[in-house]
Order: C-alpha cells, then sequence, then structure tokens
C-alpha cells in the first residue's frame, strides 16, 4: 500500500520530467493462415522436389520455408478433405468412402454419411469462433447440398465447384447446363471464360479485399481443381510447353529421379525402377505425338496454379500481409494414374459430348487424362499412384512459409499427415479444439497433432513411436508406424496379400520384407485390427 502510495504521488512530477510509466509491450498480431491445396498433384510436379515445370513462385516460398518431405494425405480427394476439416479419420468425419456409398452393408453407418457429418468440428467453425474470417474458393467435396456446405460448416464468404470436374468454361461430367458452382448458397453459372485456376484465385484475393478494413486476421482455404482431370488449359498456357515431352515418360521419369538426387531428396546410390503399362518405344509415333501433347497440358496447368498463386502473394505484399501470414502448401493426393474417360459410365458421356481430337486436346470441349504412365513420371520416386495406399497414392507434396520458423530454407523429415492441419492452425490461432462437446453437441476428439513444434524447431517429430496413422478406401489399405508400413492391393483380387516395407530404407517400396520379417508383420497386423476398430471401418 506504501508503494502504491509512493507512485501516485509522484507520478505528477515523472510527467513533468518526461518520464511515463512502461507500457506493456503489444503482443503480435495472429497470423494470417493461407491453406493452398493442388488437386492430383504428384510428388515430382513442382521443381523444388525435381520437376522441370517452371514453378518458380512456390519454389520460393519453399525455399525461404520448410520443406516436408515426409507428409501424407488420404488416398482420393474427399476424404483426405475431410481429414484436413476435422482432424480425425476419414471413415469418423463422414467419408468412408468417396460420397454415399453404394454398398448395402455401408448405407446408414457412421462414418459414411458421404458428406462432412456434424460428429466433428468443422475448421472453418472454430477458426470464426477464434475471431478469423473464413473464405473458401475452390473444390469442396465434402457435400453436395447447401445444408452440408461450406457456408454450413463455417465458411463465411464462399465459391465452390461441388464436382471438381472441369477447368475451362461451364463443361463438366455433370453436364454445362447444370454449371455446379455454388456462390455462397446459390447456384451459379460461368462463362466460356471461365478458367478454374485464375477465377479462384481472384475471388479469394476480392474476399480478403473486403474485409480488410475490419482489421481482423483471415483463414484463406485455396482448393485449386487443378491439375484434376480433365486435361484444360488455355491454348498459350499448353503452346509454352510445346515438345517439351517428346522423349516420352521415361526419359522425364529418370531426368526428375537424378534431379531429385541432385536435391538430395534421394540418396546418390539410388536406382530408378519404375513400372510401365507400355513403353514408350511400343507406341507408334502418331501414339507418342498424343500422349506427348497430354503431358504438355498437365505441365501447362501445374503451370498456371504456380503463376496465380504469384498473383496472390503479390497482393498480399502490396497489402502489408505477406510477412504475417502463414502459407501451407500441399496436393490432395498422388498423381492419378486412371484413364476414366474410357470406361461406362464417363465414356459414355464423353463420346456425346466432347471432341478429343489432336489439335483441340486441352480446350474447354475436349476431356481427357493423362492415364498411368505419366502419372508414374509424376509420382517420381514412388510406387504407384492415386486410389492406393502405396507411397505414390499418399504421400504427397508440401511445405510451409511461416515467420516463426526455426531455420527457413531448411527441410524437415519428420512425419506429419493431413490431420494435424487444424490442431496446427488452432494453435497459430491461440485456440484449442472443444474436445468432447461443441455448441452443444456431442463430437469427436482429434487424431491429429499440433506441427508447431516441429516447424519451431523443438521438436523433430511431432509424432512419437506409438503414433500410427491407417488407411482404407475401397477394401485398399495401408498402415504406416516409425520407419515400417503394409500395404494391402485389393485390385489384386485373388491374389492380394499385405506388403511389408521399410520406407525409410526403401521409399520406392520395391522390396517387401513380409516373409523376411514375420514378427514385424504380426505386429503392423495388429495395428491395422486396431485401426479397424477405432474407426468403425467397413470394407
Amino acid at each position: 500500500m506504501l508503494i502504491r502510495r509512493f507512485v501516485q504521488i509522484l507520478a505528477p512530477v515523472f510527467l513533468l520530467l518526461g518520464f511515463t510509466a512502461c507500457s506493456p509491450a503489444p503482443e503480435p498480431r495472429r497470423p494470417n493462415i493461407l491453406l493452398i491445396l493442388a488437386d492430383d498433384l504428384g510428388y515430382a510436379d513442382l521443381g523444388v522436389f525435381g520437376s522441370e515445370i517452371p514453378t518458380p513462385n512456390l519454389d520460393a516460398l519453399a525455399a525461404n520455408g520448410l520443406l516436408l518431405t515426409d507428409f501424407y494425405a488420404n488416398m482420393t480427394c474427399s476424404p483426405t478433405r475431410s481429414m484436413l476439416m476435422s482432424g480425425t479419420d476419414s471413415h469418423l468425419a463422414g467419408l468412408g468412402v468417396m460420397g454415399r456409398p453404394a454398398r448395402a452393408d455401408q448405407r446408414g453407418q457412421p462414418g459414411y454419411e458421404g458428406f462432412l457429418n456434424f460428429r466433428v468440428a468443422s475448421l472453418a467453425d472454430l477458426m470464426t469462433d477464434a475471431g478469423y474470417n473464413t473464405y473458401m474458393t475452390g473444390k469442396w467435396h465434402l457435400g453436395t447440398e447447401v445444408e452440408t456446405g461450406p457456408r454450413a460448416r463455417g465458411f463465411k464468404r464462399s465459391f465452390v465447384s461441388l464436382d471438381g470436374a472441369a477447368h475451362l468454361g461451364g463443361l463438366s461430367w455433370n453436364g454445362p447446363a447444370l454449371a455446379p458452382y455454388r456462390d455462397g448458397e446459390e447456384v451459379v453459372t460461368v462463362g466460356d471464360d471461365f478458367y478454374s485456376t485464375r477465377f479462384y484465385t481472384q475471388r479469394m484475393m476480392s474476399y480478403i479485399e473486403a474485409d480488410r478494413a475490419a482489421g481482423k486476421p483471415f483463414f484463406a482455404y485455396l482448393a485449386y481443381t487443378a491439375p484434376h482431370w480433365p486435361l484444360q488449359a488455355p491454348a498459350a498456357s499448353s503452346a509454352r510447353f510445346a515438345h517439351w515431352y517428346d522423349a516420352g515418360y521415361e526419359v522425364l521419369y529418370e531426368s526428375r529421379f537424378r534431379r531429385m538426387q541432385a536435391l538430395n531428396l534421394l540418396p546418390a546410390d539410388a536406382e530408378p525402377a519404375a513400372e510401365w503399362s507400355v513403353r514408350w518405344a511400343a507406341l507408334s509415333p502418331e501414339q507418342q505425338r498424343i500422349e506427348a501433347r497430354k503431358m504438355e497440358i498437365y505441365a501447362a496447368m501445374v503451370s498456371d496454379l504456380d503463376s496465380y498463386v504469384g498473383e496472390l502473394i503479390a497482393y498480399l505484399k502490396d497489402i502489408g500481409e505477406f510477412d504475417n501470414t502463414f502459407i501451407m502448401f500441399m496436393s490432395d493426393n498422388g498423381a492419378e494414374g486412371l484413364r476414366r474417360e474410357l470406361t461406362p459410365p464417363l465414356s459414355n458421356w464423353v463420346a456425346d459430348c466432347c471432341d478429343n481430337r489432336y489439335d483441340n486436346m486441352g480446350t474447354g470441349t475436349s476431356y481427357l487424362m493423362y492415364g498411368p504412365d505419366w502419372a508414374t513420371a509424376s509420382s517420381t520416386p514412388f510406387r504407384r499412384h492415386k486410389g492406393t495406399a502405396f507411397e505414390g497414392g499418399i504421400h504427397v507434396p508440401a511445405f510451409v512459409h511461416y515467420r516463426g520458423l526455426a531455420q527457413p530454407g531448411a527441410r524437415s523429415d519428420g512425419f506429419g499427415t493431413v490431420m494435424d492441419l487444424l490442431p496446427t492452425f488452432l494453435a497459430l490461432a491461440g485456440s484449442e479444439h472443444p474436445g468432447s462437446v461443441y455448441r452443444g453437441q456431442p463430437v469427436l476428439p482429434l487424431q491429429g497433432k499440433s506441427l508447431l513444434p516441429l516447424l519451431r524447431g523443438e521438436r523433430a517429430e511431432v509424432h512419437d513411436g506409438a503414433d500410427y496413422v491407417g488407411w482404407e478406401l475401397y477394401g485398399q489399405r495401408g498402415i504406416r508406424q516409425g520407419d515400417w508400413k503394409i500395404v494391402w492391393d485389393s485390385a489384386r483380387g485373388e491374389q492380394a496379400r499385405w506388403y511389408l516395407f521399410n520406407v525409410t530404407e526403401d521409399p520406392a517400396e520395391r522390396n517387401d520384407l513380409a516373409l523376411a520379417n514375420p514378427a514385424r508383420l504380426a505386429q503392423m497386423l495388429s495395428l491395422w485390427d486396431r485401426y479397424e476398430a477405432e474407426n468403425g471401418v467397413v470394407y
């Protein structure tokens, strides 16, 4: 009391002498969060991961950020997105399969609703509660109705594609008249000049600009549909890559493999090992010309994605928000290897709607995919593609750009998954997951862990040796714990069995150790049984 009274008496004297009381330093502003999700981008499709495709803007972010070389998504689009939005497994969050299940034993089961269910707290809702403006543009894929769309799950502003399978104009598998885009809660059509990559970027910038005066941080989810099929890009974009791929996919795989070695992403003594559906030399000159054209268009889609990311980064710098923005980039799964346009029901629609002749390839009236062999080059050095639990299906390119990194320009081999993003973003916002109850309703707990200790250099791993992650989709299965991984390839039918790999020593999954190490296989199989029970898997 005497000290307080003494200060009160002398305060006017201090003011006369020019002294003022010390104010506490202002707390640093909470960072904006920008999540950039590419669609079906292969591990080796960015320059920073060994690609020849020019991606200078993304490469610059990664070069001044932290490259995440051991980061995992799910096998396909919507299961990954459900894990991102919930921080938990797709079988719990509503996407045990893509969309609503066709099988009777899965219909009506918890986790198989076909949309992001309400047993999980949505990332966008939680970020809104934390005081963030929340924006989304691009591919939602977590519910087609207004009641299950992005606005219903917490996004203040949104413009989304409901099927994510078109890039130029309004043409999509659902038909041009339907134009499956939703602006907020309103279904809208798009014109012939529509280009998804450009439009999603520019709409996102308009959202940020509209709310700048409010002074709130933003969570911006930019879910590009590129380079997901169909192969479509403006003619000028594709023209930049004319004749780049005339030597074929085997040469491309080899060159990317060697570039990865030069970047120290692969051991110097590693040797290329790839599986090809048909060797390039076995194709006729006309077939080679058509195949090379497909990869030219694909490269244009990746390059354009990078260019428009560059426009967004320039805008953030112009408004003084770049340095205060946490940027996460990743792909939603591995490269797409299927030729869906060749099999019903899509092939029937393509035959009626589209012109896939060479001179029309890549336009808004063509509908093509680039197939398994270019996908193998995109997946360098990994085995297989999207839709499987092999590394080529789930091991994705990822990096973080953030002012709080311990070592900007470094790389981390620490294991991480898409489920880790929700707790990471909440930690950045100074918030927490609500636990078991949200808005008066029971919700499931998190399975992911915040990556901030890894990003800040406090830990080399955020997942300890007991942690494990599982995957299952349409019978394809996998479990990873530490260096070890098991994979079940259901496509082999009666020949299907469990493979065992040490993915640290053998990232290409060429050396099956199931027979040589039965004890480890049994241990991993026990984890599969646990995963199946804990996540309500029906397969």
